[in-house]
């Protein structure tokens, strides 16, 4: 068998191989390739300007690659500045950026328990591998310094931390419902941090203490979004600044940064108890409509099919309704913890989302609750005194979603494939129709739409009513 390729003898210019990294090197060298993970070689290298040519001078000058990952991702050594150790960070081959470990120590010993999150890595074909890197680790005394968080997005953005923006972010406050003082003491710990910042004590303590992983401490418009897996416990948990509810705004950390929210938690059995006693394996649905009763609905497998064959329960678990818990049932149980949120229509509105707000708020498809803090624009778009694109403005500055329009059944459904291009429904398609075609601004066609008058409502109007007619208000 063959044995992993290690070229640590010298680094890229302005940079030193930490000795620490030339000794793991010179032990790595000496294993079969596959019992660590999956990858071929250690070896220091200048990150490739390709993987952020904006940022390529600043990353070559504090960092340098030593890990190739089969994807195309790679593992670096980044100098966190302040007399900091080197950090590890993972440079991901769709752009994504995290840390992965606060120093090369941790990396190591991350890596030897196959903790480090990188699939490649962590594979359980390479435990007896790790096992070999643990007991090496313990042979040369090598322990993890304790050193400040890095965040290597945030420091990867390079804008100033906008500390006053994040604190004036008031938290939602959360009063528990009687369900949710029904759960066992370990869902119920879980569920009490849904909703919560990244940065709130309560989050730090259960995602270190209790699962023993990191705290994603920002995400980006690329990256909206990080997953926390704690497979041992039970529990797998999703930090997002992106959150469709009105009460959950985005938390400026830089200015292309953001503080993240617990947004969602999947609960399986391995957490170790029953949630509101519903059995982890029941034989048919029948079994959970024991415990809980009717079904609160049903819902499509795929949301490209028509047929509702899942049935899902769902609980209030904050008197705001902001914390639901939901039990689905299709062939088996799955088990999750969500803030509510809305399905994205869509996030960056242009001329045609004007012109479908306007067509929406005069044929009564929209739901003016929504719209409450600009009734009087609402009031004037709805009796064609101002137009569809100012209500956008002033009303939507995170785009458009599907709770805007009114919760009649099919509505939001057909809504939202209608803007994502599903079941051969498509805006953009049903506007060139109406307007022609012309190439937008990236090569793809688009309407020759340029204002969204009543002049092009009404041209619209047939056609969009065809695809409203169960909608429209009588």
């Amino acid at each position: 068998m063959t044995k992993y390729t290690v070229k640590l003898s010298a680094a890229p210019k302005g940079h030193v191989v930490p000795p620490l990294l030339s000794d793991v090197g010179d032990w790595v060298r000496t294993q079969q390739h596959g019992t660590l993970g999956w990858f071929d070689a250690l070896a220091a290298e200048a990150i490739p300007k390709e993987w952020s040519p904006e940022k390529a001078d600043r990353l070559r000058r504090e960092a340098f690659s030593f890990l190739s990952l089969p994807d195309g991702s790679m593992l670096a050594l980044v100098n966190p500045g302040a007399g900091a150790p080197p950090a590890v960070a993972l440079l991901g081959s769709e752009g994504e950026a995290r840390t992965v470990a606060n120093s090369l120590e941790e990396f190591l010993t991350l890596w030897s328990k196959g903790e480090t999150d990188i699939t490649d890595l962590d594979d359980e074909e390479a435990a007896s591998g790790r096992k070999a890197l643990a007991a090496w680790l313990k042979e040369k005394k090598v322990k993890a310094p304790k050193v400040k968080d890095f965040d290597f997005t945030a420091w990867l953005d390079g804008g100033t931390p906008t500390p006053a923006a994040a604190q004036a972010v008031a938290a939602p406050t959360f009063e528990p419902t009687a369900v949710m003082k029904q759960l066992g003491p370990k869902v119920q710990r879980l569920a009490s941090v849904l909703g919560r910042r990244a940065d709130s004590p309560e989050v730090i303590a259960y995602v270190t203490e209790v699962l023993g992983k990191k705290v994603p401490q920002s995400t980006n418009e690329n990256n909206d979004s990080a997953n926390v897996e704690a497979s041992k416990q039970g529990v797998e948990i999703v930090f997002s600044h992106n959150v469709l509810n009105e009460a959950f705004p985005p938390i400026p950390k830089t200015s292309k940064t953001f503080i993240p929210y617990v947004t969602h938690a999947w609960v399986r059995e391995k957490i170790g108890e029953t949630i509101l006693g519903v059995p982890w394996k029941p034989a048919s649905e029948a079994d959970v409509t024991k415990v809980l009763g009717e079904p609160t609905g049903r819902s499509a497998a795929f949301a490209d099919e028509d047929e509702l064959t899942v049935a899902y329960w769902t609980r209030a678990l904050d008197t705001s309704g902001h914390v639901q818990l939901e039990f689905e049932y299709d062939d088996g149980l799955s088990v999750t913890v969500s803030v509510k949120s809305a399905g994205e229509l869509e996030p960056r509105p242009d001329v045609t989302t004007g012109l479908f707000v306007g067509y929406a708020a005069t044929r009564g498809l929209l739901d003016a609750s929504r719209f409450a803090a600009h009734r009087e624009l609402f009031d004037a778009v709805s009796k064609r005194k101002a137009r569809g694109s100012e209500l956008v403005k002033q009303a939507l500055p995170r785009g458009l979603w599907d709770d805007h329009l009114r919760d009649a059944p099919g509505l939001q459904t057909l809504a939202y494939r209608w803007f994502h291009n599903m079941n051969d429904l498509w805006i953009t398609a049903d506007l060139i129709k109406t307007f022609g075609k012309r190439k937008g601004p990236f090569g793809h066609d688009e309407p020759k739409l340029d204002e969204d008058t009543w002049e092009a409502v009404d041209k619209a109007a047939p056609l969009l009513d065809k695809r409203f007619a169960a909608w429209l208000a009588k």
